[in-house]
């Protein structure tokens, strides 16, 4: 801060009192979470014009959204309100009618509190002008028979139907088809993505016309390969498109591997194993090299029922009971899935805004963790997770480093589940 400010009551108070005028100034609802007492609180008193007290009591209660939020908007408008509750990001434009039968575009924003797993803060207000902008305006010429200038693999995808309408070769290259014809929709690509996920990403372009996070692009054969994707609004003779640029994520671990001869000590220690506790052991005491956890867990995936059954072994899961449930939504799994990941490190836990960090992981003195699914056919059925009571005891960078255990514990289970 400026040194004008002191560190004195009197200089505390005018800073205060300066901070509540500028914030007296922004033309946007102010409110902030604090997801410990469960309460919203609103920073400013600022209305939008025409809309009153509605949007702060929609936010308090969201039964009351059918009477704001125009009925082709409120999936959107749920689905980012969801995100808001669970603290994760949310960006969303929506239509709110007020008392006169005028729509009116708002936008809500909301992000966590970077440090305090708890604190989540966002805004609302209008953005019509915006929006009336953008649609004039369009966006930045591009033309198909540019891609082939990008040694990148790209694709131009029409907006309304995500088609692709144009592939360069590098594109054609690692998704393995041969013309632009071959290719499924953008959507049919990452259908992994959960549709809330997809959604955030293409509102995100409303506002910032260029997007950037990972996907999983499912190519001609059948394989998700993880890559890093930005995204980019454009139009065409009159065509709204999407420019999709593609960076396939390779670089593999260069340490945490399963060799030859530790993964045949595993198999009969897994051989041996009579319980999922003693399967779990063996994968304690046989880890990839390169890894020194101190706890393995094992998660069952019940996704349609909103619960998780976890087991853990070693010192930080001392005197925990098989199979405790957990809910399925705030899980690993839940991100696991959502984002089409093939595996998560979490380097720290006690800067993570995961519910389930919170009640099972820190408790137990976990500081960094490995997670790792395995999938029958599409259904996540499994997640093992490696343990640390370090912080950053496992690479954040890289492919899945312990498919081959996981293989092999997912075999041993089956087989004890047909004793």
């Amino acid at each position: 801060m400026d040194t004008r400010y002191e560190n004195t009551t009197h200089s505390v108070r005018q800073l205060q009192h300066e901070l509540a005028t500028y914030l007296a100034l922004i033309p946007a609802l102010m409110w902030h979470i604090d997801a410990v007492f469960n309460e919203i609180v609103l920073t400013n008193d600022y209305k939008i014009p025409g809309l009153g007290n509605k949007v702060p009591l929609v936010l308090k209660d969201l039964t009351l959204a059918k009477t704001l939020v125009h009925s082709d908007d409120l999936g959107a408008f749920y689905g980012a309100m969801d995100s808001v509750r669970a603290l994760q990001p949310a960006t969303v434009a929506f239509r709110g009618g007020d008392e006169a039968g005028l729509w009116h575009w708002l936008f809500l924003k909301g992000q966590p509190v970077q440090n305090e797993s708890f604190r989540y803060v966002g805004m609302i207000g209008e953005c019509a002008s915006l929006v009336s902008s953008i649609a004039d305006r369009g966006a930045a010429t591009m033309r198909p028979d540019s891609l082939e200038l990008l040694d990148q693999p790209s694709l131009l995808v029409e907006y309304s139907g995500k088609k692709v309408v144009a592939a360069n070769a590098a594109a054609r290259s690692f998704l393995g088809y041969g013309a632009v014809a071959d290719f499924p929709s953008l959507d049919g690509m990452i259908e992994g993505a959960s549709e809330q996920y997809r959604r955030s990403m293409y509102e995100h372009l409303i506002f910032n016309t260029t997007w950037r996070g990972p996907l999983a692009f499912r190519d001609a054969s059948g394989i998700r390969r993880q890559c890093d994707v930005r995204l980019r609004a454009g139009a065409c003779d009159g065509t709204n498109l999407l420019w999709v640029g593609i960076e396939p994520v390779l670089t593999a671990f260069s340490a945490p591997v399963l060799l030859e001869g530790d993964c045949a000590k595993l198999c009969q220690a897994l051989d041996k194993a009579q319980t999922e506790v003693q399967a779990l052991q063996a994968l304690l005491e046989h880890q990839p090299e390169g890894l020194k956890a101190e706890g393995v867990m094992l998660s069952h995936i019940y996704a349609s029922e909103n619960r998780v059954e976890v087991t853990g072994v070693g010192e930080p899961f001392k005197g925990m009971v098989p199979h405790t449930c957990y809910p399925y939504i705030g899980s690993i799994a839940e991100n696991l899935v959502q984002y089409s990941l093939s595996h998560m490190v979490v380097e720290e836990t006690i800067r993570s805004i995961r519910p389930i960090d919170w009640a099972l992981f820190i408790p137990g003195g976990i500081h960094s963790y490995y997670a790792e699914p395995y999938y029958e056919g599409d259904e996540l059925a499994y997640v093992l997770i490696y343990c640390s009571t370090k912080g950053g005891a496992f690479s954040s960078g890289g492919l899945p480093a312990c498919k081959d255990a996981l293989l092999q514990l997912a075999d041993r289970l089956k087989r004890l589940s047909n004793d």
